[in-house]
């Protein structure tokens, strides 16, 4: 009975020392040698407490304080790590020799196979100790924080667009398809687009015939005298933006022709006929630009007033386009302006019957 009796209790002994070997948290050592600032080692206590907290393999760690001694600078102590707790804890560490408390100072610890010395655990703390052990500076001074100490911090790196392998320095910033940051590609003097290409100023890559200008195109049809319907590659964006002309004269929306999308519908006096030469341009949609399209200058056309004035002041002023009758005049030899003014020559008065139209940016 006695043998009975002994075999259980040491079978129980086995399984309670099973159970616990199963629910141990893992460890990590911390060591180190320490010394003090004038470079002999130090001796005393070091007394270290925790709150209550969960380790990564749900052990529940409870609160507790215990001290080891330090002597001739070997500390050595394990502790369950706690960077990677299922909620966050750090290890308060209080320093005391010759019956004095010298310093207190605040350790993470991470998961660690190796023993660390006590830098790569410090996040901070004042006082005169330092551990000779690791790469780290002394108590006193500033110490890295890992990454994952911070909740939050790694997912929101993760988050942030990273340099890519075209990333160049002095150039406009372009993020690729990864998310990543590139350096735009391009001449100094392109225009970046914002679908990250670049080209010269004006261009853009919307459209297949990679401008937002069209120009000197001729409208698709059948110049017979008959056909009264043409199409333009594109649609006018704005649809005031179109100058059409023909064999030379600047023709008028609305009175020569009517536009729908991209198609041209002439007037029935005003057929193109056998041999007449079409070109239109337009644009597509320009930003960074205000245009003004076919404008009507005010003023009285009757033969003698010479002064009409612009809604707009044309900016730059060349980009002023003043057409009488449908012929295109030429500055300061049929016409001067000054701001919004337009003072014609007296040999290019505008008569009674005349139209006056005219485009330009500002």
């Amino acid at each position: 009975m006695l043998n009975f009796r002994r075999c259980l209790a040491l079978t129980g002994l086995a399984l309670s020392g099973g159970f616990a070997a199963l629910a141990a948290p893992p460890l990590t050592v911390v060591q180190d040698i320490l010394f003090n600032a004038d470079g002999t080692r130090y001796n005393g206590i070091a007394t270290i407490s925790w709150p209550s907290f969960e380790a990564s393999d749900s052990s529940n760690i409870p609160a507790r304080t215990f001290t080891t001694q330090i002597v001739n600078g070997l500390l050595r102590v394990q502790l369950t790590p706690t960077t990677n707790a299922l909620a966050p804890a750090t290890y308060t560490v209080v320093y005391n020799s010759g019956g004095a408390t010298q310093f207190t100072e605040y350790w993470s610890v991470p998961p660690s196979t190796v023993p660390l010395p006590v830098s790569s655990v410090r996040i901070g703390g004042t006082g005169n100790v330092v551990g000779g052990g690791g790469s780290g500076g002394g108590a006193g001074g500033s110490t890295a924080i890992a990454i994952s100490d911070v909740t939050g911090l790694t997912a929101a790196l993760a988050l942030r667009a990273t340099i890519g392998s075209g990333y160049t320095v002095s150039r406009a910033a372009v993020i690729d398809a990864t998310g990543s940051l590139e350096g735009a590609l391009g001449n100094a003097s392109d225009c970046v687009h914002v679908d990250g290409t670049s080209g010269a100023c004006g261009s853009g890559g919307s459209v297949s015939s990679g401008s937002v200008f069209v120009d000197g195109e001729v409208p698709a049809g059948t110049v017979d005298g008959n056909n009264a319907v043409f199409q333009l590659g594109n649609i006018p964006n704005p649809l005031a933006s179109l100058t059409l002309f023909r064999n030379g004269l600047l023709l008028k929306q609305g009175s020569d022709y009517t536009l729908t999308g991209n198609q041209v519908t002439f007037a029935s006096n005003a057929l193109p006929q056998a041999n007449d030469v079409l070109l239109a341009s337009y644009r597509l949609g320009v930003t960074g630009f205000v245009f003004v399209d076919a404008e009507v200058p005010a003023g009285s056309v009757n033969g003698s007033n010479t002064a009409f004035t612009l809604s707009q002041t044309p900016n730059p002023a060349a980009s002023l386009s003043l057409y009488r009758n449908g012929l295109r005049l030429r500055a300061n030899l049929d016409y001067t302006l000054s701001g919004s003014n337009v003072v014609f020559l007296p040999a290019s008065t505008p008569q009674s019957g005349d139209t006056l139209l005219c485009s330009y940016r500002h």
